[in-house]
């Protein structure tokens, strides 16, 4: 999404804005080493970071703090557009503001607010609107002490406060924010792609209703959830495809879960990610957190592909009832159960093509970032 939105300002804005990226590199390394590259017009720098206890929940990080400093004095930014930063911290907000560098914080998940970025903690309870109440607040998780967890908290807290914007991706999630401390949180919400080609699914080579889980195989997404629905209803009218991100994108792996094929894909490139919806006709998107927004639902409707959603949080926001999809209530077996077995029992609905109204697409989002956020 991120890219994305770099590309619809680049090519719709180039005589106004120069984008600059600053990002993690997917590898660890034993130092902080710093890289940077062309990329279609672009710089490109990219942080590698050590392998370190908490590494995606720890508040700040000096080092990283140090090499953005110096990234700010070569580049000179008249503004920053943070977006997910838990492996490079927060302490790049922290440099920016000793550089007197203004920000913007697009919040995607509930990273700022929680010791839980997914608001699901170790005993699997959510947190459907984050920590409103101190009361609700969870044990911090292991070997982190209730003392670290509040210290975090306020940091991260004051750093979100300086931002010259607080964005979140859906309405429902901007909530989440504002019930949390940051009552001028507003909505920029994200859109599909606006430089893809959605082709519609075509599974007429299949007869039983293809499902797909492409969000990922963790508990907060949903996952635990639908395999024990399809070992409980042993179907053979249904196959599953799933998306494992662990692997790479050559990986394969064929099962069965009771009576229903499963096959297991890697991740894909994204400008190949098409294929996958084309090749499904139900997407099950049961996460049990509230999802800050839930791309893979809306592309999964641009490609004519029905959705089952969960009845919590942005990933739902767009399904409706009966005309592109079914929410269901979230962590619900028997719901769930109860809706795959409406899709056996109708075939031909399914195996056919869903009806969306016009979904949002980036350029509109960049479209409104740009007029009301950048003031460019």
């Amino acid at each position: 999404m991120v890219a994305d939105n770099v590309e619809s300002l680049k090519r719709k804005y180039e005589d106004q804005v120069e984008v600059v990226v600053f990002s993690s590199h997917p590898d660890h390394t034993d130092k902080y080493e710093l890289d940077c590259y062309p990329f279609r017009g672009s710089r490109v720098y990219t942080l590698s970071t050590k392998l370190i206890d908490h590494l995606e929940w720890n508040a700040e990080n000096e080092e990283v703090e140090k090499v953005f400093e110096k990234f700010l004095d070569i580049e000179r930014p008249d503004l920053v557009h943070f977006h997910c930063i838990q492996r490079l911290t927060a302490s790049m907000l922290k440099a920016s503001q000793k550089a007197g560098v203004p920000y913007i914080v697009t919040v995607h998940d509930a990273w700022w607010i929680s010791d839980y970025q997914f608001l699901v903690d170790n005993q699997g309870e959510v947190f459907v609107n984050g920590h409103e109440d101190i009361l609700s607040t969870p044990l911090p998780p292991s070997g982190i002490s209730v003392e670290r967890s509040l210290k975090r908290r306020m940091k991260l807290k004051t750093l979100l406060l300086g931002a010259k914007k607080v964005l979140a991706v859906s309405d429902s999630f901007a909530e989440i924010y504002r019930k949390n401390g940051f009552p001028l949180c507003e909505t920029s919400k994200n859109g599909v792609s606006s430089g893809m080609n959605w082709l519609p699914k075509n599974t007429s080579n299949i007869d039983k209703i293809v499902l797909g889980h492409l969000g990922g195989m963790s508990n907060h997404k949903g996952y635990d959830l639908l395999k024990t629905s399809i070992q409980n209803l042993n179907s053979d009218g249904i196959e599953l495809l799933i998306v494992d991100h662990s692997k790479g994108p050559d990986y394969t792996l064929k099962s069965k879960w009771g009576a229903t094929d499963v096959t297991f894909i890697g991740r894909q490139p994204q400008d190949e990610i098409v294929k996958i919806y084309q090749a499904i006709d139900v997407l099950i998107a049961a996460s049990i957190w509230p999802e800050s927004f839930g791309l893979v639902s809306r592309e999964a409707m641009a490609c004519g592909c029905w959705v089952i959603a969960s009845d919590i949080g942005g990933i739902g926001e767009d399904v409706e009832e009966g005309v592109n999809g079914h929410l269901i209530r979230s962590g619900s077996i028997d719901q769930l159960m109860d809706t795959i077995k409406l899709l056996i029992e109708n075939p031909s609905k399914y195996k056919g093509l869903s009806s969306t109204n016009s979904l949002r697409k980036s350029d509109e989002q960049v479209d409104e970032l740009v007029k009301y956020h950048y003031h460019i």
